[in-house]
């Protein structure tokens, strides 16, 4: 008896562990899954938008590529284009890569973003390959030059985790942005 009561008391102990351990990452584990759920007001300066979009992405650092799905509704303008950004939330940042585009602006130096589905509701996926990590300064319309603030993919990776990067959704109605979210991986749970 005195041995069953002393199992159910190290069984009990260590119930609280095991979820813990299993919500780690894994240091062999390459892959991590990233969203944004993004809206009007995490825009700066804020939009009134009735819009929303949904961010999912999986980083994979062995294969150094992220696979993604941005779907968008209820847009106040057409969409012309998403990128992703560097930049912590409240602040902007240029963009590092092409999610969609209905302008044919895709630098020469990344692969063609896919078309941006809508007018003001659709969905795109895509594979972003570290040659499609791109940045680019807002000094007007054209850019006079191309910065990459990433030596490498890792670097990339690295930024999304921190929190440091977000996605923008850009409309007729809206150039600068309509919809914008930080992209976050599965250890922050917040809703911003």
């Amino acid at each position: 008896m005195k041995k069953a009561v002393v199992m159910a008391a190290l069984v009990v102990m260590l119930l609280p562990v095991a979820p813990l351990a299993s919500d780690r990452r894994d240091s062999d584990d390459a892959t991590d899954a990233v969203r944004a759920h993004s809206d009007g007001y995490q825009v700066v300066p804020s939009q009134n938008s009735a819009g929303s979009s949904r961010f999912h992405a999986r980083v994979d650092r062995h294969a150094k590529t992220i696979e993604y799905e941005l779907s968008w509704q209820d847009l106040k303008g057409d969409i012309l284009q998403s990128h992703i950004h560097f930049g912590r939330r409240a602040t902007n940042g240029d963009i590092v890569a092409f999610l969609c585009t209905n302008l044919g602006n895709t630098p020469p130096s990344a692969t063609p973003a896919p078309t941006c589905q809508g007018p003001r509701e659709g969905m795109v996926h895509g594979v972003l390959r570290a040659g499609d990590i791109v940045a680019l300064a807002f000094a007007g319309i054209q850019p006079a030059q191309q910065l990459l603030p990433f030596s490498d993919f890792d670097e990339f990776a690295n930024a999304i985790e921190a929190g440091a990067t977000y996605v923008v959704v850009h409309t007729k109605a809206q150039p600068p942005g309509e919809l914008r979210g930080q992209i976050h991986g599965r250890e922050h749970h917040a809703h911003h």
